[in-house]
Order: structure tokens, then sequence, then C-alpha cells
């Protein structure tokens, strides 16, 4: 019908803005991985009252040991609130997750892609970032720890502070007591967290982060050593006794030559390895922080297949998540129209 275009034209005009849907259903996504969470971790022993005793003791294999952040937090939740540990890890977890998927939003929020796009993209987007944010919390009770989502959530306010700029004093102190925070649990993802917003500064002139160029290189520097300076301080002097046991440190043979550990280690990472190669072949929308995200992701993928079991996707979950604000933009710059070129006036 002749008015057919209008007519769609006059409804989107009507959407309502989606963020709010949005948020309420991230919002219901984290309170049903909080109440599943429960159940994984009392199936996982941790419903006895002293089921944290070995690690707060200093007596757990590594690198369990090396996690006494998120324990020594779980460990107050129990005394203060008289909780068992797996209520205590739901909890954290629960805070943790809403925290990361709501910081996360608000990074797509104030993206250029999402701010230019017409209201119906913007509830395309939307959606995507809900569904993104459900596959890779569904893969979170694949083999999963305690220390998964409140990494995600201090990687995600990580994302927040390099996106927009604030007083830089501000900016700079913030990004340092979080990699202390960090570092006390994922002293690895801390360190290769801060070397890869270091690696994006010193590849571009004009970095566009919160911070301007050489600040940015101080502040990353000095965060990725004091990373490096826990891990080793932890390792070496506060659980020197924490083993491996069997476990082979290298796992880099195991992962190529296994092939039950690539099933779970591709379907996880599918969103994200589709957009390394839009990527690759139409480039990344303006983002800067998320490129300089991406740049750590990638560090820390390459020492996830060195060291770790590329079937526990859950190590590479705080990463992911924190991608999902770029997939959707790549996604969205998918749908969005090139400018129309101008034809050469005829004579």
């Amino acid at each position: 019908m002749p008015h057919s275009a209008e007519t769609n034209a006059a409804i989107v005009e009507r959407l309502d803005d989606p963020r709010n849907t949005a948020r309420t259903l991230l919002t219901a996504a984290v309170l049903s991985t909080t109440y599943l969470d429960y159940f994984a971790y009392k199936n996982a022993g941790f419903s006895a009252p002293a089921s944290l005793d070995d690690r707060l003791l200093g007596n757990a294999a590594a690198p369990d040991q090396y996690r006494m952040g998120i324990y020594l937090a779980a460990h107050w939740l129990t005394t203060h609130l008289h909780i068992v540990p797996a209520k205590a890890f739901a909890v954290l977890d629960g805070v943790a997750a809403l925290i990361a998927v709501l910081l996360l939003f608000a990074v797509l929020e104030h993206s250029e892609t999402y701010a230019r796009a017409t209201r119906l993209l913007q509830w395309f987007g939307a959606a995507s970032f809900v569904l993104l944010v459900l596959w890779f919390l569904g893969w979170f009770f694949w083999l999963h720890k305690p220390e998964a989502l409140p990494a995600a959530a201090l990687v995600a306010a990580m994302l927040t502070l390099w996106q927009r700029r604030r007083a830089p004093w501000l900016t700079a102190s913030a990004v340092l007591l979080l990699t202390i925070a960090l570092a006390s649990f994922r002293a690895d993802i801390a360190c290769l967290l801060n070397l890869g917003v270091l690696l994006y500064a010193l590849s571009t002139r004009q970095p566009q982060l919160a911070l301007p160029r050489s600040t940015t290189i101080l502040i990353t520097t000095i965060a990725a050593l004091a990373a490096a300076g826990i891990q080793l301080w932890l390792t070496r002097i506060v659980y020197p006794q924490a083993s491996y046991g069997l476990v082979k440190l290298w796992q880099l043979r195991p992962n190529l030559i296994h092939a039950t550990r690539w099933p779970p280690f591709l379907l996880f990472l599918l969103p994200v390895l589709w957009m390394l190669v839009r990527a690759a072949r139409n480039g990344l929308p303006h983002d800067p922080a998320g490129r300089a995200l991406l740049t750590a992701a990638l560090l820390y993928a390459a020492l996830w297949i060195t060291i770790g079991k590329i079937d526990e996707v859950r190590i590479f979950i705080p990463f992911a998540l924190a991608l999902t604000p770029l997939i959707v933009q790549t996604m969205m710059a998918r749908l969005t129209p090139a400018p129309a070129a101008h034809s050469a006036p005829q004579s």
C-alpha cells in the first residue's frame, strides 16, 4: 500500500526508549543466575561453614590459593550475615554480575554508534546486548569458579573509566585502586588489562581515552607493575607452599591435541570470533576504549591458551562480557547504511 512506508515511520517514531526495558531484562537475568548459582556452589561442597578453612589457612592448591580477595570477602559475609559460603558466593556473584551488566550497558549507551543510531536500531542493539549477556552467563556454570563474575565487574568498571572523561586525578586514582582490588584475586587479568591499554596508547598518537596519552602510558605502566608485584608477593612470599600438584602449568600442547576441549572454547567465543572476522573485513566502530579492551583481551587469550585449559571458558568471562558493547556496536554498524556517494554533475 502507498502509505505503508509512512505508517512504519510513524510507528518507529513512537517507539519508547529501550534502555529501561533492557535494564529490567538484565536484572532478571542476573537474579536468575544468582538463584541457580547458589545450588551450583552447594553441589560443589560449599554448604558447610568450614568449607573455606583450607583456603583461609593457606592449605589449598594453586591457583585457588591465590584468589584470597574473594575468599576473604566470602568469609566476611559468612561471619557477619551468618550464612554458609555457598550463599555468600552467590551474593557476591549476584552483586558483581548486576554491576557488570549495567555498567557495560551504560558503555554501549554512551558509544558513538548507539548515540547516532535510529530508535529502531537502538532497540536492536539493546536486544542484542541482552542476548549476548545471556549467552555468556549461560557458560558461567561450565566449570565455574567464584572469582569470575567479581572480576567481570571490576573489568567493566575500568572500561567505564577509560571511556568517559572525568577529572584526571579521579580517573587515575580509580584505575590504580581497581587494579589492586582485581589483583587480590585475579592478578593476571589486572596486569594484562592495563598492559593492553598501555599497548593501545603506544600504538596510536591520539588514543582518545579518558586520560591524555602520556598520563595513560604512565598510569597503566604503574598499574601493570603493581598487579605483577601482587602476584609475585602472593606466590613467592605469602603462599610459597601452594602447588599445582599433578596439573601441568603449560597447557598449549594439550589444548592443541585434545579435540574435546575445542567445542566449548569455540562455542563460547563465537560472538567474539564473529566480531574479529567483521573487524578484519570492515574495521571496528569508533570506540577507543573498546579497542583498548580488545587489545587486552587478545593478550589474555594468548595467555589462556598457553597456560590454561581452553575448555574452562569461565576464565575468559570477564573479558567476554566486557567486549559485549563492542560486539553490539559491530552488529549495529553492519545494519547502518553507508552514506550515499554524491554523483558528479554531468555536463
